[in-house]
């Protein structure tokens, strides 16, 4: 007895030992990252390090540029998240009755977007949406527009997202729908439902944590967005697509950590929330 013990404890400590790496990586780059903005947010400059309180929250939230930054970040989250999963679900669904080699032909088209390095990106949008790109010359030749200098930038921001997110979420789609067993809609068809039915009562219900994972990696994916946009459109863009990432980059140029520090707050508590509100929905549909 006192051998087993043994060996499971140095079982136990050999686990330990090659999590040891993993966790000084997230502790350097995250938790100790994290506490260090918590301190500036509470401190009224970097050079006298005088404790303020909540005094920097308010004035971060009191500032014109948050705010508008804020609005249109949420603005940008609430139409391209929610249109990014209802494309992606229903390629998704149109794929599924395929021959399993054509889905994986199609499924690594749509993930190119994903492997395509950012510079590219920036160049072909640049030529594309230019006042004399291939938009303006195909459509809008007799009264070209610079699109991401007009009140529609918001709308190309929102397809350069799903163009680049939609491959990946088709595949998590995809994965939730072959851990489906088939006897559920033919149980379902048997009691009289119909294909509508067997969507809402079957497809969607065993999707739920599907969906909670796509929404949260594309919440992530939301706010990588702006290396494109930083780089399509410089620090300050047009006001319809200034987001919460040219805020804290203009506060972090601009040596303003507390503001900085303040909104990487608002944003990990925005995100906190949301994380368990929907973890919270889906354990009460859970035990519905």
């Amino acid at each position: 007895m006192t051998h087993n013990f043994r060996r499971v404890f140095r079982h136990e400590n050999a686990i330990y030992l090659l999590l040891l790496p993993s966790l000084i990586g997230l502790a350097m780059f995250f938790v100790v990252p994290f506490g260090i903005s918590i301190y500036y947010a509470l401190i009224d400059n970097a050079v006298s390090r005088q404790f303020v309180g909540a005094a920097n929250l308010v004035e971060t939230w009191n500032n014109a540029a948050f705010s508008l930054a804020v609005r249109n970040t949420l603005t940008f989250m609430g139409v391209s998240i929610p249109l990014n999963m209802l494309l992606a679900l229903v390629l998704a669904l149109l794929l599924k009755p395929m021959n399993k080699h054509v889905r994986r032909v199609l499924a690594v088209f749509f993930l190119l977007p994903l492997v395509i390095p950012s510079g590219s990106i920036v160049f072909f949008w640049q030529n594309f949406v230019a006042i004399n790109g291939m938009f303006n010359r195909l459509f809008f030749a007799a009264n070209p527009i610079d699109w991401l200098n007009s009140d529609y930038a918001m709308w190309f921001i929102i397809g350069i997202f799903i163009w680049k997110n939609i491959g990946f979420n088709m595949i998590l789609f995809q994965a939730g729908l072959d851990f489906i067993p088939k006897d559920y809609y033919e149980y379902a068809a048997m009691e009289g439902a119909g294909r509508l039915k067997q969507f809402r009562i079957v497809t969607l219900t065993y999707l739920t944590p599907t969906f909670l994972l796509v929404f949260i990696l594309s919440v992530v994916n939301s706010f990588k967005v702006f290396r494109e946009i930083y780089l399509l459109t410089g620090t300050h863009p047009n006001m319809n697509i200034y987001l919460l990432q040219h805020f804290l980059n203009n506060q972090f140029a601009n040596l303003n950590y507390q503001l900085m520090a303040s909104a990487s707050f608002y944003i990990f508590g925005f995100i906190l929330a949301l994380v368990f509100g929907l973890y919270w929905l889906q354990q009460r549909q859970t035990y519905l």
